[in-house]
């Protein structure tokens, strides 16, 4: 049997100026669904009884995977004090980030996105080593 929960672990993201975050290294299935919902907006569909559909929003979807994998960062405001987002609720952790300059938290985004393309690049690669071997299955014997 296959262990389907893991640990939660955290990584080091290390920035530029010498910052660094700390984020999620993967998401658990309900804080991916929550991503997901975060990141889509409805489609308005033309009457006549049309399923509801959804649509990726760029620019909530950014913010959905950075409120998603942060945790916390070494940011300080204007005064030198650090910028706590450690766990403060969601509405706290997007008003620090709506505060910080717009390079900055391009930086943030793109090193959170970074680092879900590598995880899922090492979970993917993790998948096709535990998927069993190519070679006869050692239970089975043939009658010689």
């Amino acid at each position: 049997m296959s262990i389907r929960v893991r640990r939660p672990a955290t990584d080091r993201l290390e920035l530029s100026q010498g910052d660094f975050l700390i984020v999620k290294q993967d998401l658990t299935a309900g804080e991916y669904r929550a991503f997901l919902r975060a990141a889509t907006k409805p489609i308005a569909l033309a009457a006549g009884g049309a399923t509801p559909a959804m649509e990726l929003d760029p620019i909530a979807a950014g913010e959905a995977m950075v409120l998603a994998y942060l945790l916390d960062w070494s940011f300080q405001d204007a005064d030198g004090r650090p910028l706590v987002i450690a766990d403060q609720p969601p509405a706290v952790v997007r008003a620090a980030l709506d505060h910080l300059d717009h390079a900055s938290y391009m930086e943030v985004q793109r090193a959170i996105q970074a680092h879900q393309a590598t995880t899922e690049a090492a979970r993917d690669d993790e998948k096709k080593t535990l998927s069993g071997g190519t070679g006869p299955d050692k239970t089975l014997t043939s009658a010689a």
